[in-house]
Protein backbone atom coordinates (compact mmCIF):
# COMPACT_ATOMS: atom_id res chain seq x y z
CA UNK A 1 0.00 0.00 0.00
CA UNK A 2 1.40 3.88 -0.73
CA UNK A 3 2.13 5.87 1.91
CA UNK A 4 -0.41 7.98 3.52
CA UNK A 5 1.59 10.29 3.85
CA UNK A 6 3.65 10.98 0.80
CA UNK A 7 7.19 11.82 0.62
CA UNK A 8 10.45 11.81 -1.55
CA UNK A 9 8.56 12.46 -4.59
CA UNK A 10 9.56 15.71 -5.33
CA UNK A 11 13.26 14.96 -6.84
CA UNK A 12 13.20 18.28 -9.65
CA UNK A 13 16.24 20.12 -10.10
CA UNK A 14 14.31 22.68 -12.19
CA UNK A 15 14.50 26.37 -10.90
CA UNK A 16 11.35 27.76 -9.10
CA UNK A 17 10.07 23.97 -8.06
CA UNK A 18 9.34 24.92 -4.77
CA UNK A 19 7.59 28.02 -5.63
CA UNK A 20 5.14 25.96 -8.07
CA UNK A 21 4.47 23.20 -5.16
CA UNK A 22 3.52 26.15 -3.21
CA UNK A 23 1.30 27.17 -5.31
CA UNK A 24 -0.22 23.95 -5.58
CA UNK A 25 -0.45 23.28 -2.04
CA UNK A 26 -2.46 26.97 -1.85
CA UNK A 27 -5.13 25.86 -4.35
CA UNK A 28 -7.79 24.75 -1.51
CA UNK A 29 -9.53 22.76 -4.40
CA UNK A 30 -7.24 20.38 -5.48
CA UNK A 31 -7.92 17.27 -3.43
CA UNK A 32 -10.89 17.16 -4.97
CA UNK A 33 -9.66 17.44 -8.70
CA UNK A 34 -9.87 14.27 -11.08
CA UNK A 35 -6.32 13.12 -11.90
CA UNK A 36 -6.73 14.61 -15.69
CA UNK A 37 -7.58 18.10 -14.13
CA UNK A 38 -4.35 18.01 -11.76
CA UNK A 39 -2.12 17.50 -14.80
CA UNK A 40 -3.85 20.07 -16.27
CA UNK A 41 -2.85 22.48 -13.31
CA UNK A 42 0.55 21.16 -13.59
CA UNK A 43 0.71 22.35 -17.06
CA UNK A 44 -0.76 25.53 -16.51
CA UNK A 45 1.61 26.20 -13.96
CA UNK A 46 4.66 25.27 -16.32
CA UNK A 47 5.40 21.96 -14.39
CA UNK A 48 6.25 18.80 -16.84
CA UNK A 49 3.57 16.09 -16.37
CA UNK A 50 6.72 13.60 -14.95
CA UNK A 51 6.67 15.82 -11.84
CA UNK A 52 3.25 14.98 -11.26
CA UNK A 53 4.41 13.60 -7.84
CA UNK A 54 4.47 17.35 -6.16
CA UNK A 55 0.65 17.43 -6.83
CA UNK A 56 0.24 13.68 -5.58
CA UNK A 57 1.89 14.61 -2.06
CA UNK A 58 0.30 17.66 -1.67
CA UNK A 59 -3.05 15.44 -1.68
CA UNK A 60 -1.61 13.07 0.18
CA UNK A 61 -1.33 15.36 3.03
CA UNK A 62 -4.40 16.77 3.19
CA UNK A 63 -6.24 14.25 2.84
CA UNK A 64 -4.56 13.12 6.12
CA UNK A 65 -4.80 16.25 7.51
CA UNK A 66 -1.10 16.56 8.32
CA UNK A 67 0.65 20.01 7.99
CA UNK A 68 3.31 20.35 5.43
CA UNK A 69 5.84 21.10 7.76
CA UNK A 70 5.08 17.54 9.55
CA UNK A 71 4.94 16.11 6.44
CA UNK A 72 8.63 17.58 5.57
CA UNK A 73 9.78 16.56 8.71
CA UNK A 74 8.43 12.70 7.68
CA UNK A 75 9.82 13.15 4.49
CA UNK A 76 13.26 14.57 6.45
CA UNK A 77 13.38 11.36 8.79
CA UNK A 78 12.67 9.10 6.11
CA UNK A 79 15.62 9.67 4.22
CA UNK A 80 18.04 10.31 7.07
CA UNK A 81 17.44 7.65 9.42
CA UNK A 82 17.57 4.33 7.05
CA UNK A 83 20.92 5.85 5.67
CA UNK A 84 22.20 6.48 9.80
CA UNK A 85 23.65 3.77 11.85
CA UNK A 86 21.14 1.78 13.54
CA UNK A 87 18.55 4.35 13.75
CA UNK A 88 21.04 7.49 15.19
CA UNK A 89 19.47 10.93 16.04
CA UNK A 90 22.33 12.35 14.21
CA UNK A 91 22.55 11.64 10.32
CA UNK A 92 25.67 9.75 9.11
CA UNK A 93 26.63 8.85 12.71
CA UNK A 94 26.91 5.97 14.40
CA UNK A 95 23.85 5.32 16.83
CA UNK A 96 23.75 6.07 20.65
CA UNK A 97 20.20 5.58 21.99
CA UNK A 98 16.88 4.15 21.07
CA UNK A 99 15.16 7.79 21.18
CA UNK A 100 14.95 8.66 17.45
CA UNK A 101 13.28 4.73 16.35
CA UNK A 102 10.86 5.33 19.08
CA UNK A 103 9.72 8.57 18.20
CA UNK A 104 9.37 8.17 14.34
CA UNK A 105 7.34 5.63 15.38
CA UNK A 106 5.19 7.66 17.54
CA UNK A 107 5.19 10.43 14.88
CA UNK A 108 4.20 7.80 12.00
CA UNK A 109 1.05 6.41 13.78
CA UNK A 110 0.21 9.84 14.82
CA UNK A 111 -0.24 10.51 11.20
CA UNK A 112 -1.90 8.16 10.29
CA UNK A 113 0.65 5.22 8.76
CA UNK A 114 0.60 1.75 9.48
CA UNK A 115 3.35 -0.81 9.21
CA UNK A 116 1.16 -1.85 5.55
CA UNK A 117 1.58 2.19 4.55
CA UNK A 118 4.75 3.11 6.19
CA UNK A 119 8.08 1.28 4.17
CA UNK A 120 10.42 1.93 7.19
CA UNK A 121 8.34 1.78 10.42
CA UNK A 122 8.29 -1.84 10.57
CA UNK A 123 12.04 -1.85 10.16
CA UNK A 124 12.12 0.66 13.16
CA UNK A 125 10.12 -1.91 15.18
CA UNK A 126 12.56 -4.98 14.79
CA UNK A 127 15.69 -2.53 15.52
CA UNK A 128 14.39 -1.68 18.70
CA UNK A 129 13.35 -5.43 19.52
CA UNK A 130 16.90 -6.40 18.62
CA UNK A 131 18.08 -3.89 21.47
CA UNK A 132 15.91 -5.56 23.77
CA UNK A 133 17.82 -6.64 26.87
CA UNK A 134 17.53 -10.50 28.84
CA UNK A 135 15.07 -9.24 31.28
CA UNK A 136 12.84 -7.83 28.80
CA UNK A 137 13.61 -3.99 29.29
CA UNK A 138 14.88 -1.47 26.39
CA UNK A 139 17.66 0.50 26.92
CA UNK A 140 17.47 4.53 26.53
CA UNK A 141 21.38 4.70 25.89
CA UNK A 142 22.76 1.51 24.28
CA UNK A 143 25.86 -0.26 25.55
CA UNK A 144 25.32 0.34 29.14
CA UNK A 145 23.38 -2.94 29.93
CA UNK A 146 20.37 -1.92 31.71
CA UNK A 147 16.90 -1.06 30.31
CA UNK A 148 15.17 1.80 31.36
CA UNK A 149 11.52 1.77 32.78
CA UNK A 150 10.31 4.74 30.71
CA UNK A 151 11.69 3.71 27.62
CA UNK A 152 10.94 -0.01 27.70
CA UNK A 153 6.85 1.76 28.17
CA UNK A 154 6.85 3.84 25.58
CA UNK A 155 8.28 0.62 23.13
CA UNK A 156 5.72 -0.86 24.59
CA UNK A 157 2.64 1.33 24.00
CA UNK A 158 4.06 1.94 20.32
CA UNK A 159 4.52 -1.60 19.14
CA UNK A 160 1.21 -2.78 20.67
CA UNK A 161 -0.46 -0.58 18.03
CA UNK A 162 1.49 -2.24 15.00
CA UNK A 163 -0.55 -5.68 16.02
CA UNK A 164 2.77 -7.62 14.88
CA UNK A 165 2.27 -10.99 15.77
CA UNK A 166 6.22 -11.66 15.51
CA UNK A 167 6.65 -8.55 18.01
CA UNK A 168 4.11 -10.50 20.81
CA UNK A 169 7.16 -12.35 22.82
CA UNK A 170 9.19 -9.11 22.68
CA UNK A 171 6.22 -7.39 24.21
CA UNK A 172 5.64 -9.65 26.87
CA UNK A 173 9.01 -9.30 28.37
CA UNK A 174 8.50 -6.05 28.27
CA UNK A 175 5.08 -6.09 30.54
CA UNK A 176 6.68 -8.60 32.84
CA UNK A 177 9.68 -6.51 33.12
CA UNK A 178 7.61 -3.28 33.74
CA UNK A 179 5.64 -5.10 36.32
CA UNK A 180 8.40 -6.69 38.21
CA UNK A 181 10.27 -3.52 38.77
CA UNK A 182 7.41 -1.19 40.23
CA UNK A 183 8.56 0.43 43.61
CA UNK A 184 6.19 0.91 46.54
CA UNK A 185 6.02 3.99 48.35
CA UNK A 186 3.47 5.35 50.95
CA UNK A 187 1.83 7.04 48.72
CA UNK A 188 1.07 4.38 45.83
CA UNK A 189 3.47 3.41 43.50
CA UNK A 190 6.14 4.24 40.80
CA UNK A 191 9.20 3.37 38.55
CA UNK A 192 12.79 4.49 38.82
CA UNK A 193 15.09 4.53 35.02
CA UNK A 194 16.33 1.09 35.73
CA UNK A 195 16.41 -1.46 38.36
CA UNK A 196 19.65 -0.68 39.63
CA UNK A 197 17.56 2.65 40.76
CA UNK A 198 15.34 3.73 43.77
CA UNK A 199 14.48 7.16 43.08
CA UNK A 200 11.01 7.03 41.62
CA UNK A 201 10.50 9.20 38.92
CA UNK A 202 7.61 11.00 37.29
CA UNK A 203 8.41 10.57 34.07
CA UNK A 204 9.22 6.83 33.84
CA UNK A 205 5.70 6.11 35.95
CA UNK A 206 3.70 8.69 33.39
CA UNK A 207 4.93 6.56 30.40
CA UNK A 208 4.41 3.34 32.30
CA UNK A 209 0.61 4.01 33.23
CA UNK A 210 0.06 4.97 29.59
CA UNK A 211 1.41 1.91 28.34
CA UNK A 212 -0.53 -0.51 30.99
CA UNK A 213 -3.87 1.61 30.50
CA UNK A 214 -3.66 0.82 26.76
CA UNK A 215 -3.17 -2.52 26.93
CA UNK A 216 -3.74 -4.02 30.31
CA UNK A 217 -6.32 -1.70 31.77
CA UNK A 218 -6.96 -4.14 34.72
CA UNK A 219 -3.66 -4.26 36.37
CA UNK A 220 -4.10 -3.17 39.71
CA UNK A 221 -0.85 -1.35 39.41
CA UNK A 222 -2.22 1.62 37.20
CA UNK A 223 -4.93 3.10 40.21
CA UNK A 224 -1.46 2.68 42.41
CA UNK A 225 0.60 4.62 40.12
CA UNK A 226 -1.91 7.77 39.30
CA UNK A 227 -2.27 8.07 43.04
CA UNK A 228 1.47 8.28 43.53
CA UNK A 229 1.07 11.08 40.40
CA UNK A 230 -1.61 13.15 42.05
CA UNK A 231 0.25 12.89 45.22
CA UNK A 232 3.63 14.92 44.33
CA UNK A 233 1.46 17.42 42.37
CA UNK A 234 3.82 20.60 43.39
CA UNK A 235 1.93 23.48 45.30
CA UNK A 236 2.41 25.94 42.04
CA UNK A 237 0.54 23.11 39.70
CA UNK A 238 3.25 21.40 38.12
CA UNK A 239 5.29 18.08 37.81
CA UNK A 240 8.55 17.56 38.19
CA UNK A 241 10.89 14.77 37.58
CA UNK A 242 11.82 13.79 41.21
CA UNK A 243 8.96 15.14 43.80
CA UNK A 244 10.36 18.24 45.82
CA UNK A 245 12.40 20.18 42.45
CA UNK A 246 10.75 22.82 40.87
CA UNK A 247 7.92 21.83 38.13
CA UNK A 248 8.79 21.61 34.27
CA UNK A 249 6.76 21.51 31.20
CA UNK A 250 7.93 18.16 29.98
CA UNK A 251 7.23 16.27 32.88
CA UNK A 252 4.10 18.46 33.41
CA UNK A 253 2.68 17.17 30.42
CA UNK A 254 3.55 13.42 30.84
CA UNK A 255 1.36 14.01 34.15
CA UNK A 256 -1.33 15.48 32.55
CA UNK A 257 -1.43 12.88 29.69
CA UNK A 258 -2.00 10.15 32.62
CA UNK A 259 -4.73 12.37 34.35
CA UNK A 260 -6.97 12.88 31.30
CA UNK A 261 -6.68 9.06 30.59
CA UNK A 262 -7.60 7.84 34.18
CA UNK A 263 -10.36 9.99 34.16
CA UNK A 264 -11.58 8.86 30.59
CA UNK A 265 -11.31 5.37 32.20
CA UNK A 266 -13.05 6.09 35.11
CA UNK A 267 -9.88 4.85 37.29
CA UNK A 268 -9.94 8.31 39.29
CA UNK A 269 -12.85 10.44 40.68
CA UNK A 270 -14.10 13.38 38.02
CA UNK A 271 -13.54 16.14 40.86
CA UNK A 272 -10.27 14.97 41.89
CA UNK A 273 -8.74 14.96 38.15
CA UNK A 274 -10.25 18.41 37.01
CA UNK A 275 -8.64 20.24 40.39
CA UNK A 276 -5.17 18.79 38.97
CA UNK A 277 -5.81 19.68 35.59
CA UNK A 278 -7.09 23.43 36.53
CA UNK A 279 -3.94 23.90 38.79
CA UNK A 280 -1.86 22.88 35.94
CA UNK A 281 -3.65 25.25 33.56
CA UNK A 282 -2.48 28.13 36.32
CA UNK A 283 0.77 27.00 36.76
CA UNK A 284 1.39 26.50 32.37
CA UNK A 285 -0.22 30.10 32.07
CA UNK A 286 2.33 31.72 34.62
CA UNK A 287 5.00 29.99 32.56
CA UNK A 288 3.54 31.42 29.48
CA UNK A 289 3.60 34.92 30.55
CA UNK A 290 7.01 34.66 30.90
CA UNK A 291 8.13 32.84 27.49
CA UNK A 292 11.30 34.76 27.21
CA UNK A 293 12.32 31.75 29.93
CA UNK A 294 11.49 28.95 27.37
CA UNK A 295 14.36 29.35 24.71
CA UNK A 296 14.75 25.23 23.81
CA UNK A 297 13.21 23.87 20.48
CA UNK A 298 12.27 21.08 22.74
CA UNK A 299 10.72 22.55 25.49
CA UNK A 300 8.65 24.97 23.09
CA UNK A 301 7.07 21.97 21.59
CA UNK A 302 6.77 20.10 24.95
CA UNK A 303 4.43 23.53 25.85
CA UNK A 304 3.31 23.27 22.90
CA UNK A 305 2.25 19.42 23.39
CA UNK A 306 1.24 20.52 26.84
CA UNK A 307 -1.39 23.07 25.75
CA UNK A 308 -3.25 20.98 23.42
CA UNK A 309 -3.82 18.75 26.80
CA UNK A 310 -5.17 21.74 29.02
CA UNK A 311 -7.23 23.02 26.31
CA UNK A 312 -4.84 26.22 25.92
CA UNK A 313 -4.63 26.39 22.42
CA UNK A 314 -6.69 29.47 21.64
CA UNK A 315 -4.00 31.56 24.09
CA UNK A 316 -2.74 34.06 21.73
CA UNK A 317 0.95 33.44 23.27
CA UNK A 318 0.64 29.77 22.75
CA UNK A 319 0.23 30.38 19.08
CA UNK A 320 3.06 32.83 18.92
CA UNK A 321 5.42 30.14 20.47
CA UNK A 322 4.23 27.83 17.39
CA UNK A 323 5.15 30.96 15.06
CA UNK A 324 8.63 30.90 16.94
CA UNK A 325 9.28 27.46 15.86
CA UNK A 326 8.68 27.61 12.36
CA UNK A 327 10.84 30.92 12.20
CA UNK A 328 13.10 27.93 13.23
CA UNK A 329 12.51 25.43 10.68
CA UNK A 330 15.48 25.69 8.53
CA UNK A 331 16.70 24.62 11.97
CA UNK A 332 15.09 21.62 12.63
CA UNK A 333 14.35 20.61 8.66
CA UNK A 334 18.10 20.04 8.40
CA UNK A 335 19.93 16.83 8.03
CA UNK A 336 22.45 18.20 10.35
CA UNK A 337 19.64 18.91 13.16
CA UNK A 338 19.25 16.92 16.46
CA UNK A 339 16.26 14.56 14.55
CA UNK A 340 14.93 13.11 18.08
CA UNK A 341 15.14 16.28 20.17
CA UNK A 342 14.70 18.96 17.62
CA UNK A 343 13.07 17.33 14.02
CA UNK A 344 10.69 14.70 15.53
CA UNK A 345 9.40 16.78 18.74
CA UNK A 346 8.35 19.82 16.70
CA UNK A 347 6.48 17.77 14.22
CA UNK A 348 4.62 15.39 16.87
CA UNK A 349 4.06 18.97 18.59
CA UNK A 350 2.48 20.49 15.92
CA UNK A 351 0.33 17.76 14.55
CA UNK A 352 -0.55 16.89 17.95
CA UNK A 353 -2.47 20.73 18.12
CA UNK A 354 -3.27 20.45 14.39
CA UNK A 355 -5.53 17.37 15.86
CA UNK A 356 -6.61 19.79 18.64
CA UNK A 357 -7.65 22.31 16.09
CA UNK A 358 -9.43 20.36 13.60
CA UNK A 359 -11.16 18.54 16.46
CA UNK A 360 -12.33 21.51 18.06
CA UNK A 361 -16.10 23.39 16.70
CA UNK A 362 -14.60 26.49 18.81
CA UNK A 363 -10.80 26.30 17.31
CA UNK A 364 -11.58 24.74 13.82
CA UNK A 365 -10.51 28.32 12.10
CA UNK A 366 -7.72 29.09 14.10
CA UNK A 367 -3.94 28.55 13.18
CA UNK A 368 -5.06 28.77 9.50
CA UNK A 369 -0.92 29.39 8.70
CA UNK A 370 -0.10 25.69 9.68
CA UNK A 371 -1.83 24.43 5.68
CA UNK A 372 0.64 27.00 4.21
CA UNK A 373 3.89 25.69 2.86
CA UNK A 374 6.91 27.38 3.77
CA UNK A 375 8.08 29.67 1.64
CA UNK A 376 11.39 28.86 0.74
CA UNK A 377 12.22 25.31 0.37
CA UNK A 378 13.70 23.12 3.40
CA UNK A 379 17.43 22.76 3.86
CA UNK A 380 17.44 19.01 2.67
CA UNK A 381 15.32 19.48 -0.28
CA UNK A 382 17.24 22.88 -1.58
CA UNK A 383 18.83 21.86 -4.56
CA UNK A 384 18.79 25.46 -6.35
CA UNK A 385 20.12 28.56 -5.84
CA UNK A 386 19.22 30.15 -2.47
CA UNK A 387 19.15 33.60 -3.77
CA UNK A 388 16.84 32.23 -6.71
CA UNK A 389 14.71 30.20 -4.13
CA UNK A 390 14.32 34.30 -2.51
CA UNK A 391 13.36 35.94 -5.62
CA UNK A 392 10.68 33.03 -6.29
CA UNK A 393 9.17 33.25 -2.44
CA UNK A 394 8.24 37.19 -2.60
CA UNK A 395 5.25 36.66 -4.31
CA UNK A 396 2.70 33.69 -4.23
CA UNK A 397 1.37 34.70 -7.43
CA UNK A 398 1.88 32.82 -11.11
CA UNK A 399 3.12 35.50 -13.11
CA UNK A 400 5.69 36.30 -10.58
CA UNK A 401 7.10 32.58 -10.81
CA UNK A 402 6.95 32.74 -14.52
CA UNK A 403 8.38 36.18 -14.54
CA UNK A 404 11.41 34.72 -11.89
CA UNK A 405 11.58 31.82 -14.45
CA UNK A 406 12.67 33.99 -17.22
CA UNK A 407 15.27 35.54 -14.98
CA UNK A 408 16.94 32.55 -14.11
CA UNK A 409 17.03 31.36 -17.44
CA UNK A 410 18.83 34.41 -18.65
CA UNK A 411 21.36 34.03 -15.51
CA UNK A 412 21.66 37.89 -14.55
CA UNK A 413 22.70 37.19 -11.43
CA UNK A 414 25.79 34.73 -12.33
CA UNK A 415 26.39 36.65 -15.63
CA UNK A 416 26.92 40.13 -12.88
CA UNK A 417 28.28 38.55 -10.04
CA UNK A 418 31.13 37.67 -12.88
CA UNK A 419 32.01 40.97 -14.03
CA UNK A 420 32.02 41.97 -10.44
CA UNK A 421 34.84 39.73 -10.03
CA UNK A 422 36.31 40.42 -13.36
CA UNK A 423 36.22 43.82 -12.80
CA UNK A 424 37.88 43.20 -9.16
CA UNK A 425 40.28 41.89 -11.06
CA UNK A 426 41.27 44.44 -13.73
CA UNK A 427 41.11 46.72 -10.81
CA UNK A 428 44.09 44.69 -9.44
CA UNK A 429 46.17 44.15 -12.09
CA UNK A 430 45.75 47.34 -13.76
CA UNK A 431 47.48 49.38 -11.56
CA UNK A 432 49.89 52.22 -10.93
CA UNK A 433 52.67 50.61 -12.90
CA UNK A 434 50.71 49.50 -15.52
CA UNK A 435 49.01 52.94 -15.72
CA UNK A 436 52.05 54.97 -15.71
CA UNK A 437 54.00 52.37 -18.64
CA UNK A 438 50.80 52.67 -20.78
CA UNK A 439 50.39 56.76 -20.49
CA UNK A 440 53.96 56.62 -22.21
CA UNK A 441 53.15 54.65 -24.90
CA UNK A 442 53.68 55.91 -28.41
CA UNK A 443 53.11 55.58 -32.36
CA UNK A 444 56.11 53.79 -32.38
CA UNK A 445 57.74 49.87 -32.50
CA UNK A 446 57.20 49.72 -28.64
CA UNK A 447 53.27 50.96 -28.88
CA UNK A 448 52.93 49.15 -31.63
CA UNK A 449 53.79 45.78 -30.42
CA UNK A 450 51.87 46.22 -27.26
CA UNK A 451 48.65 46.96 -29.08
CA UNK A 452 49.52 43.75 -31.34
CA UNK A 453 49.98 41.38 -28.19
CA UNK A 454 46.88 42.52 -26.38
CA UNK A 455 44.92 41.73 -29.79
CA UNK A 456 46.63 38.57 -30.35
CA UNK A 457 45.47 37.64 -26.89
CA UNK A 458 41.86 38.69 -27.44
CA UNK A 459 41.77 36.90 -30.37
CA UNK A 460 42.75 33.53 -29.06
CA UNK A 461 41.01 33.78 -26.36
CA UNK A 462 37.76 34.50 -28.14
CA UNK A 463 38.35 31.47 -30.21
CA UNK A 464 38.65 29.59 -26.78
CA UNK A 465 35.24 30.92 -26.41
CA UNK A 466 34.29 29.66 -29.76
CA UNK A 467 35.48 26.64 -29.34
CA UNK A 468 33.61 26.19 -26.07
CA UNK A 469 30.04 27.64 -27.32
CA UNK A 470 30.44 26.60 -30.72
CA UNK A 471 29.35 29.34 -32.07
CA UNK A 472 31.03 32.91 -33.06
CA UNK A 473 27.59 34.68 -32.47
CA UNK A 474 27.32 33.60 -29.05
CA UNK A 475 30.80 33.93 -27.83
CA UNK A 476 31.20 37.92 -29.21
CA UNK A 477 27.38 38.34 -27.78
CA UNK A 478 28.89 37.01 -24.03
CA UNK A 479 32.25 39.46 -24.68
CA UNK A 480 30.01 42.56 -25.03
CA UNK A 481 29.01 43.22 -21.41
CA UNK A 482 32.92 42.86 -20.16
CA UNK A 483 34.22 45.34 -23.37
CA UNK A 484 30.96 47.73 -21.82
CA UNK A 485 32.47 47.74 -18.36
CA UNK A 486 36.51 48.10 -19.56
CA UNK A 487 35.40 50.92 -21.48
CA UNK A 488 33.80 52.18 -18.14
CA UNK A 489 36.84 51.98 -16.09
CA UNK A 490 39.32 53.41 -18.31
CA UNK A 491 36.29 56.04 -18.44
CA UNK A 492 36.40 56.83 -15.00
CA UNK A 493 40.35 56.34 -14.43
CA UNK A 494 41.29 58.72 -17.35
CA UNK A 495 44.67 59.19 -17.54
CA UNK A 496 45.62 62.05 -19.88
CA UNK A 497 46.88 60.30 -23.10
CA UNK A 498 46.15 59.95 -27.11
CA UNK A 499 43.50 57.49 -27.34
CA UNK A 500 45.98 55.18 -29.83
CA UNK A 501 48.04 53.62 -28.13
CA UNK A 502 47.54 54.29 -25.00
CA UNK A 503 43.85 54.66 -24.35
CA UNK A 504 43.45 51.36 -26.49
CA UNK A 505 45.74 49.23 -24.31
CA UNK A 506 43.87 50.23 -21.34
CA UNK A 507 40.44 48.98 -22.81
CA UNK A 508 42.16 45.90 -24.45
CA UNK A 509 44.18 44.56 -21.19
CA UNK A 510 40.84 45.57 -19.17
CA UNK A 511 38.47 43.72 -21.27
CA UNK A 512 40.77 40.61 -21.96
CA UNK A 513 41.23 40.38 -17.85
CA UNK A 514 37.41 41.10 -17.03
CA UNK A 515 36.32 38.45 -19.82
CA UNK A 516 38.69 35.37 -18.75
CA UNK A 517 37.60 35.95 -15.14
CA UNK A 518 33.94 36.62 -15.61
CA UNK A 519 33.77 33.47 -18.48
CA UNK A 520 35.86 31.06 -16.36
CA UNK A 521 33.77 31.70 -13.34
CA UNK A 522 30.71 30.99 -14.68
CA UNK A 523 31.80 27.97 -16.95
CA UNK A 524 32.65 25.99 -13.88
CA UNK A 525 29.88 26.74 -11.81
CA UNK A 526 31.30 28.97 -8.94
CA UNK A 527 28.43 30.99 -7.84
CA UNK A 528 26.29 28.28 -7.81
CA UNK A 529 28.01 26.78 -5.23
CA UNK A 530 28.49 29.97 -3.18
CA UNK A 531 24.80 31.10 -3.54
CA UNK A 532 23.41 27.60 -3.28
CA UNK A 533 22.24 26.97 0.98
Amino acid sequence: MPPVVATGLISVPVPGAWRRLTLIANTNSLAELAEEQVVGRLEELGIPRHHYGLARAVQSWKRALVPPDVALALWLLRECLPAADAWSRRFGMRAEDTGAAIRYIQLSLAAGESSDTDPILLDAAKWLVSTQLADGSIPANLGFGFGEAGTTARVLRLLNRLDEPSLDPALQGMYRYLTEHALRLPNGVGWAYSKVERTVVTGATSHVVLALLENHSSDPLIVEAVRFLLAVQDPSGGWSEVPGFPPTIHNTFNVVRVIKAAKRSGLVEAAVADDALAAAVKWFSGRMRNQHRIRDIAETAFALRLAAELDLLHVKKVELAALRLLQRRRHWLNQSADLYAETEIVALALLECSRALDGSDQLCASWTWRWALPALPPPFLSNGNYLHDLLYSVMRTRWWVRAVDRFVSTSLVERFLGLLLGTIAALGIVDDYVTSVFVGLQKDARGIVTISVITLLLLTWITVKVSWSSSVLRALRNSVGPLGVAGLLTWIFYAPAPFFPPLLAFIGLRWLIIDIVAFTTNSSGLFDRMLSR
